[in-house]
């Protein structure tokens, strides 16, 4: 298949050959008219003649170069001839040039050159050469001219279609290099990325290994713990005592259930325990008051209130929520045990915010020092991880400040502005 460059090249070589076979036909005519004719027998018109039929093949240069160099040859040939049998017959014996091929004959060389295989195109200019330059009746102008209207178009001609060969050869072996840079290039690519998935497989494999490790051995402690917890209850007549232990029994039965919840989702189950929920719930007044009443009962005076109209959220941005207020308080009560907190959750069109702040502490605190921040770096990570924005940060009177925004929740007809205020105020 043709490609457009080499189509609009054959189109202007095809223009130039009209043209060409129209000047050289003036060229000739005008010739003829003032001194170019003979005075053989086949007439004064016999090498115009000859001449014409030359200049009207050369639009068919392009397409039948063979062709239009057997007429050429013949031409010329018989020219020759003619004019060594009878001097006059196709070459006037006064003649204004001492041309005795046809005009056109260095552009039939030319593309001689260009189209044909060089042996070829080497055997017509040799045939034209020898016609054109009559060695057998030697004269210098005679052997001058058809040198100069054969062998030099066709040295030229043969020196660009060298160049252009050694530029096209150039072009080509920069275009395979390219190639070849783009095929290692992709497979480099490909391998590096194979490599990645190889090294992702593997993380992903250890962490299942440490997630069922995880499971294994919290559980199982945790499990002593809720089991204890229960024994106590039921041992004691305390009642403060059958409540702490109820308390403790209780958070230890929710961190199994979240802990199953979490290694599900690490070991990559299909239907983790979140998934089950329905699509869109809420923080219920429950979970709101357990996260509350345990701060109390570990002695920090807890005010959480909910302002705004209380929407429904997906379970992401739920348990998001419940994550922040349960840090938060935690880190309450261990960085600043007995000091008051106040918690709010602001319901605002699209976004729900949760606030927890704390008064600074009044005594250090020995639980501060087993502090490693991996908390609070959790839940930066997991709000922005929901499109939200998270704040934690010293107040300027010594207290501490965490604020989390979470995306859009859907406004629901029922809910109304609220505050809730558990346990005794202490000084």
């Amino acid at each position: 298949m043709t490609s457009p460059p080499q189509m609009n090249e054959a189109r202007r070589a095809q223009a130039f050959l009209v043209l060409a076979m129209v000047a050289f036909i003036l060229l000739d005519l005008a010739l003829y008219r003032n001194v170019q004719r003979t005075s053989g027998p086949l007439g004064p018109a016999a090498g115009l003649v000859l001449s014409l039929v030359v200049n009207a093949c050369l639009p068919f240069l392009g397409r039948f170069p063979r062709m239009v160099a057997l007429v050429a040859c013949a031409t010329t040939v018989a020219a020759a001839v003619g004019d060594t049998l009878a001097p006059g017959t196709f070459t006037p014996a006064e003649q204004a040039t001492p041309v005795t091929a046809p005009l056109c004959t260095p552009v039939i060389v030319w593309f001689l050159v260009h189209e044909l295989p060089r042996r070829k195109a080497l055997a017509y200019v040799t045939v034209l050469a020898l016609s054109a330059g009559r060695p057998w009746a030697p004269d210098w102008e005679t052997v001058y001219a058809g040198l100069t209207t054969t062998v030099l178009p066709a040295v030229l001609a043969l020196y660009v279609r060298a160049r252009r060969e050694l530029v096209r050869s150039l072009r080509d072996r920069a275009e395979s290099a390219e190639r070849e840079r783009r095929l290692l290039t992709e497979q480099a690519e490909s391998a590096e990325r194979e490599r990645h998935l190889l090294a992702e497989r593997a993380r992903a494999g250890e962490r299942q290994r440490l997630a069922g490790e995880m499971h294994d051995i919290v559980t199982h402690h945790v499990t002593e713990i809720v089991l204890a917890a229960g024994a106590l209850k039921v041992s004691t007549a305390d009642h403060a005592v059958r409540s702490a232990a109820e308390h403790i029994r209780d958070a230890g039965t929710r961190t199994l259930t979240e802990l199953r919840d979490l290694i599900g989702i690490v070991r990559g189950h299909d239907q983790p325990q979140e998934s089950k929920e329905p699509p869109d719930v809420t923080l219920t007044s429950a979970d709101l008051d357990f996260l509350v009443d345990g701060a109390v009962a570990a002695g920090n005076p807890t005010t959480l209130r909910v302002t705004g109209r209380p929407g429904a959220v997906t379970p992401a941005i739920a348990r998001a929520a419940y994550r922040v207020l349960q840090e938060a308080l935690t880190n309450a009560r261990k960085h600043a045990p007995g000091t008051r907190v106040e918690a709010e959750l602001a319901y605002d069109h699209h976004t729900m915010t949760v606030t927890v702040s704390n008064a600074p502490p009044v005594s250090a605190s020995e639980l501060a020092a087993g502090g490693s921040g991996m908390g609070l770096d959790g839940l930066r990570r997991r709000v922005t991880l929901l499109g939200g924005t998270f704040a934690a940060a010293s107040g300027p009177d010594g207290g501490f400040r965490v604020a989390a925004t979470l995306p859009a929740s859907v406004p629901t007809e029922t809910g109304q502005h609220g505050t809730r205020q558990r346990g005794r105020e202490t000084t």
